[in-house]
């Protein structure tokens, strides 16, 4: 039984008692009550507001029906109560019920808190909250649909992407245009907060500014520059709308670390299309909300002084399920991009992942860089992308991520894989990132051609095809191609591409005087590397974030993909070539000058400041420290797999010896303990 069963008949609240009261504010002339109703065992939650007087209250006021008390005079001045007639003072009461545990909560005052929400936090905490614990949104879709409220309308376009309809919210009676209060809310769904919106929305924004507006002053007369439209975050419920109120009405959640202007919310997304995917949002929680409840759990409110990086663990309990994953990973290494390409998924990933780099300044440099990282994910699992459907790629790489890599770190990964799997649909977000993404896709794949056709030739095919796509990427030389046809610029560059290119065909040296069959390429080495040093990296300035993957710059991934290029000129000199540690040190530094002269000073300064921070293994760099570590285990995973997959028992041992004690940060030494570990009960079964 609900007490809006047969409502037109009520007269009174009889029947209605009170039970606790929730919340109250003289601000806002507001209070909220729990109340019992007769008949039923679920709880009421009663929102009551004191409305603005109208001029016909106020004459009913200053009349004989009002009684009134001397409270206090003095002189010129007196303070009185007044008790008007009910109908010259009413309380409007908005009333839920059967109300829910939520609904209870959600209006319960408690202590509040400011959260400043980056791009990780919303990935690993608030989004999962989202998903979980959201309202139902069918009374969304009834007014939607027109199957409740649809008097209520005011106007309406239709249009299923870029359409909304608005109506006048709860909290205006629509007696008076001082506290005007109307809500839009959109037709298309899936959208569900501030955080979703992107490019690709701004013909729906533009929809909700330019026709609420006029909408607004052809029903009420009401000017635009009267009007203040805001969106909330976090929202009340998840599905996109857009508030409209009075600029003189001091509504509730108009303030700061709630509301965003719809004006500043476009102009963020025409300047940046994924502004609001990446930006720090801020927005308060009360303790009694499981939004909290989930930053509590997750660590945020925790004081703690920053800890040794060395001494973190990436994974609590066993870190069996890591290595797994690791060695899945490994085959990308190995396994080709393509039926018709010899470059392994790992080789591929890594080079975008340079080109990235080398891109320019005004784009989200570090961002692409772990797109490309992630894009080897395509090779997880049964099949590679070639031979199955995205969907069923994207469940299957979920699925992986989740059943072997803390929640935080697996959410995320996907995030990127998703993410990247979109762009390679057409799936753009309007971004400039998305669209340089795109070509670095499609650059890959004339690069893989390119090397396929020149296999085996002495003469190399022509270059123009990689040219015209390296103009779409502003590579350095780039308009001094497009305007002038003067490609002199641009194919240094090019040269630079090929050069670092021979990194994915050069065997690791320690491995060929093994004789190990098909061993990996120095690319794919980095490869590896690249992805722990996206799982696990650095981030003191942003400690909240737990060293999250996007929550940090990604900087041990970073030095992981630039650390061993400059072999692309002296080769991989393994201690066993009899070269001192100065000379090999030498060589490498000559190398990478050499290797990164003729590009522009800020591209070759952000690959060889990785490469050198990686060379001097500086006290305090945790990240260095930490790529160094990764350096030497991915070595003996490597060792080990390769044990496994050739049969010839522990034939690598002397790479297991040389690194006993080399390991200094806690999580690596942890994975080596493990890894040690499951190769002498591998071997003692033999």
């Amino acid at each position: 039984m609900s007490f809006h069963d047969n409502c037109s008949e009520k007269k009174s609240l009889s029947g209605v008692k009170l039970k606790k009261i929730l919340l109250e504010s003289a601000d806002t002339k507001m209070a909220v009550i729990e109340a019992e109703v007769e008949g039923s065992s679920d709880p009421a939650v009663i929102v009551l507001n004191k409305l603005p007087f109208t001029e016909k209250e106020l004459n009913g006021m200053l009349s004989d029906s009002t009684a009134i008390q001397n409270e206090m005079q003095n002189d010129i001045y007196g303070q009185y109560w007044l008790k008007p007639d009910p109908e010259d003072n009413p309380v409007k009461a908005n009333i839920i019920h059967p109300a829910t545990q939520k609904h209870i909560e959600k209006y319960t005052r408690s202590p509040i808190h400011l959260i400043h929400e980056t791009e990780h936090l919303y990935l690993s905490v608030t989004l999962p909250f989202i998903e979980q614990e959201q309202f139902s949104l069918d009374w969304v879709y009834n007014i939607l649909d027109h199957k409740k409220e649809a008097e209520r309308i005011i106007y309406e376009n239709p249009d299923p992407n870029h359409g909304f309809l608005m109506a006048p919210d709860f909290k205006w009676t629509g007696a008076q245009i001082e506290d005007l209060y109307v809500l839009a809310i959109v037709h298309r769904k899936g959208i569900k907060s501030l955080r979703d919106l992107n490019s690709s929305h701004l013909p729906l924004l533009y929809n909700l500014r330019d026709q609420g507006l006029a909408a607004i002053h052809d029903k009420y007369g009401l000017s635009s520059d009267k009007i203040r439209c805001y969106i909330h975050y976090q929202p009340s419920y998840y599905h996109l709308h857009v508030h409209f109120t009075a600029l003189e009405y001091q509504a509730p959640g108009i303030n700061c670390e709630k509301s965003h202007l719809l004006s500043d919310v476009i102009s963020n997304i025409e300047k940046n299309g994924s502004y609001y995917q990446t930006t720090v949002l801020s927005f308060c929680v009360n303790e009694k909300s499981k939004l909290y409840k989930a930053y509590l759990d997750n660590g945020y409110f925790q004081k703690k002084e920053e800890k040794n990086f060395v001494e973190e663990e990436f994974e609590s309990g066993s870190c069996d399920k890591v290595l797994e994953f690791f060695e899945m990973i490994g085959k990308a290494k190995h396994e080709p991009s393509g039926e018709q390409w010899e470059t392994t998924y790992g080789e591929s990933a890594w080079r975008m992942a340079i080109l990235s780099l080398c891109l320019p300044q005004t784009v989200n440099r570090l961002r692409l860089m772990k797109l490309s990282l992630v894009s080897s994910f395509s090779g997880l699992g049964a099949s590679n992308d070639e031979n199955t459907e995205w969907q069923s790629k994207c469940i299957e790489v979920k699925q992986i991520l989740e059943s072997h890599l803390p929640a935080r770190v697996a959410g995320e990964l996907f995030s990127l894989f998703t993410e990247h799997v979109n762009i390679r649909r057409g799936r753009l977000n309007g971004s400039t990132e998305h669209t340089m993404y795109r070509e670095l896709l499609e650059l890959e794949e004339v690069l893989l051609r390119w090397e396929e056709e020149g296999k085996g030739r002495k003469d190399l095919p022509g270059t123009e095809a990689i040219l015209s796509r390296m103009v779409k990427l502003q590579f350095p030389g780039a308009l001094r191609y497009a305007y002038h046809k003067d490609n002199s610029e641009l194919s240094k560059f090019l040269e630079f591409v090929l050069k670092i290119s021979e990194l994915q065909r050069l065997k690791r040296t320690g491995w060929v005087k093994c004789q190990v069959r098909d061993p990996e390429t120095v690319a794919g080495h980095m490869f590896r590397m690249g992805i722990m040093g996206l799982m696990f990296s650095h981030s003191p300035q942003n400690l909240k974030s737990n060293q999250g993957l996007l929550g940090s710059n990604a900087e041990a991934a970073n030095i992981c993909i630039c650390h061993d290029m400059a072999e692309c000129i002296i080769g991989d000199i393994t201690p066993h070539c009899k070269v001192s540690v100065e000379d090999k040190a030498e060589r490498e530094m000559k190398a990478f000058k050499e290797l990164t002269m003729h590009l522009p000073e800020h591209i070759g300064l952000d690959l060889f400041i990785p490469f050198t921070r990686y060379e001097n293994q500086e006290e305090g760099d945790m990240n260095a420290i930490i790529t160094k570590d990764y350096d030497k285990f991915d070595m003996i995973l490597q060792a080990f797999e390769y044990e496994k997959k050739e049969k010839r028992g522990p034939f690598l041992q002397q790479f297991f010896d040389s690194t006993m004690t080399a390991f200094k940060s806690k999580a690596v030494k942890k994975w080596q303990k493990s890894l040690l570990e499951t190769r002498t009960n591998y071997f003692s079964k033999e």
